[in-house]
């Protein structure tokens, strides 16, 4: 049996018009904002985008930390299940990191997320941050709850 194709969401619309503009320019939830990525790709069920590693973003070695590492990834996550197109907003259930790498301030780096697999009320999702030089930096694994919470990104400014 063949799958049905869904609709592509206006999200994804949005997100294709301010390709390789940063973030922190639109209406996007505050910290979304606050890591001021870039869209690379977008399309249903995934997402790249590339982050500048700034100063207040790195531990005390001025390495990457492991904390923005697991933001950025359930960022991308997040956005990634939100091309999905789902009326209800889909809330994580758990999450697992995997440091693999690091990267140090004023590099940059590039964030995929996307769909593993899309049950009828749960969906698995990953990320992958990589450098720029492709070697692999974490990868993160959720699965999230499609929920009937109704967001409204119309508050974003």
């Amino acid at each position: 049996m063949e799958e049905e194709e869904k609709p592509e969401s206006p999200l994804i619309k949005f997100f294709r018009n301010i390709r390789g503009r940063p973030l922190k320019d639109f209406p996007v939830p505050p910290f979304t904002k606050w890591l001021n990525g870039r869209v690379v790709d977008i399309k249903r069920g995934e997402i790249e985008l590339e982050f500048d590693v700034r100063e207040e973003m790195a531990n005390p070695t001025g390495i990457l930390h492991g904390g923005m590492q697991s933001a950025m990834l359930d960022d991308l996550i997040g956005i990634t299940c939100a091309t999905l197109g789902y009326e209800g907003f889909l809330i994580s259930i758990d999450m697992h990191v995997d440091y693999l790498g690091k990267v140090k301030i004023g590099e940059t780096i590039t964030g995929r997320g996307f769909i593993i697999r899309e049950g009828r009320n749960i969906v698995h999702a990953m990320a992958e941050l990589k450098s720029q030089e492709g070697k692999l930096i974490a990868t993160g694994n959720s699965n999230l709850l499609i929920t009937h919470y109704k967001p409204d990104y119309s508050k974003f400014k």
